[in-house]
């Protein structure tokens, strides 16, 4: 599996897109070191080549790049894909050039990428039934298919793009409470099959349509109780056939409850679990949109608290990015979020402009202790996203260093290493049984230690980001 990415030039793509533009760093690995200082690397800048310096642009640049046809009005959707008829198959060079697809809703409008140097639009000139009213949600797969929730119509459109232009195809549902129509639906999802998940907010259900675009299934039932729908607005899908998938997943994603609930449902509607944002410390917020990455964590925006909040695929909350402001790693009403799953790029929508950032990793709360009776030393830690471990020690009396294992793979949440007196790994379960010889255990050596971790991401941030942490350990 690649998950390397190439170092094409995407500045005009994120021009586009509104997805970026702001001078950061080089083309080298840049190892971070912990500081004070609000620095957080659940997500990182791209390298400079990869995007020629621009990873946010503001709607000055849509402005110039439009020649002031096009003006940023209510960001809202994204979605992001690799189309099939762009791509070179005898070349890996050009796998990270996607096409993007973004909903500016106050005019109307799909932004889209004809080309990594040209822009298209649709619903500048459409007319009747191909114009659209306030559009939200939008998804996209690799074959061309486009499907955009036009919710001041009541509608689902569905768009085909040739490689060349986006065009109209037909509009599906309309007005109404009967399966098969909306009321005001918000958010779109769609899945290797091409079956389209649909958040159909006045009606607090989920409608599942075919891609032959008849109604599958749908479910719901109108409540405040998990495992009930309250005015859906955003969906993501997968049903465990996408590539792009480590765990080949099959479950439902849906923010509903005005924005303060996530669940997690089976495809054809059974809970599996809920998460509440009272339940993470946020007294407030409101939840717009979601995406799924290669490890079906959850990324949800929240333009309240201006910021990312991430779940793993069991609900688990793993990290909240970013906070209010202009500057690095900040966000004004963060809007639509669309995730290349491949290369694990990330692109955000917010109230004025958008960033593209890449997954990288986090580790908090690590702390290290010594347990005398067996002769075992400890690691805890949390970590942000699945991510390559390096361990070295260093004895603070004689200066010398060990490298103890080098990019072991761990899972996000919290993690756990124990060490022995040679300073090797023992299984968790191995050390938790008392029965176990203390003599099997060689006695660590007194004295002071300095244990350093360096943590890497999986994705193509890899060769351009590493953190280093580090814990003292004192053996009597």
């Amino acid at each position: 599996m690649s998950m390397q990415i190439n170092r094409n030039k995407l500045s005009c793509l994120l021009s586009l897109l509104l997805m970026a533009a702001l001078l950061f760093h080089s083309d080298t690995q840049i190892l971070a070191l912990v500081k004070n200082e609000y620095d957080p690397t659940t997500l990182v800048f791209p390298s400079f080549l990869h995007t020629m310096g621009i990873r946010k642009a503001t709607k000055w640049h849509l402005m110039v790049y439009t020649k002031n046809r096009v003006k940023v009005r209510d960001p809202q959707g994204l979605a992001i894909v690799r189309l099939k008829t762009l791509d070179d198959p005898k070349t890996t060079k050009d796998d990270d050039e996607v096409t993007g697809y973004g909903v500016n809703s106050g005019q109307n409008i799909i932004v889209y990428n004809k080309s990594m140097t040209s822009l298209g639009f649709y619903g500048r000139n459409e007319k009747g039934q191909k114009r659209l009213d306030n559009p939200t949600g939008v998804a996209a797969n690799d074959r061309g298919d486009v499907y955009v929730i036009d919710t001041g119509n009541h509608r689902l459109i569905r768009l085909f793009n040739s490689g060349k232009s986006l065009k109209f195809v037909r509009a599906i549902g309309g007005k109404g409470s009967l399966p098969g129509l909306f009321l005001r639906p918000r958010g779109v999802a769609m899945d290797a099959h091409g079956m389209v998940y649909v958040a159909d907010f006045g009606n607090h259900r989920i409608q599942v349509i075919r891609p032959d675009d008849k109604l599958h299934v749908w479910f719901g039932h109108q409540g405040v109780e998990d495992g009930q729908l309250w005015h859906p607005t955003g969906v993501a899908a997968t049903n465990g056939r996408e590539r792009w998938s480590h765990f080949k997943d099959a479950f439902i994603a849906v923010i509903d409850l005005d924005g303060q609930r996530l669940q997690k449902f089976t495809l054809d509607g059974k809970l599996l679990g809920a998460v509440h944002l009272q339940e993470l410390g946020f007294s407030k917020g409101e939840m717009n949109y979601l995406a799924l990455d290669y490890y079906s964590n959850i990324w949800v925006t929240d333009r309240v608290n201006n910021c990312i909040h991430k779940f793993d695929r069991n609900l688990v909350h793993l990290t909240s990015f970013g906070r209010k402001g202009s500057g690095n790693k900040e966000f004004n009403e963060p809007r639509g979020i669309a995730i290349h799953k491949r290369f694990g790029q990330v692109f955000i929508a917010e109230k004025e402009s958008a960033q593209y950032y890449w997954i990288g990793t986090d580790i908090r709360d690590l702390k290290s202790s010594w347990n005398p009776e067996p002769g075992l030393s400890s690691l805890t830690f949390f970590l942000t996203e699945p991510s390559y471990i390096t361990l070295t020690v260093e004895d603070k009396d004689s200066g010398s260093k060990q490298t103890l294992f080098e990019r072991v793979k761990y899972d996000s949440a919290a993690q756990e290493i124990i060490l022995d007196g040679y300073w090797h790994r023992v299984p968790s379960q191995r050390a938790k049984n008392a029965a176990v010889a203390t003599a099997e255990r060689p006695p660590g050596k007194p004295g002071s230690y300095v244990l350093k971790l360096k943590v890497e991401p999986t994705y193509s941030s890899i060769n351009y980001f590493a953190k280093e942490v580090e814990t003292s350990l004192s053996i009597p």
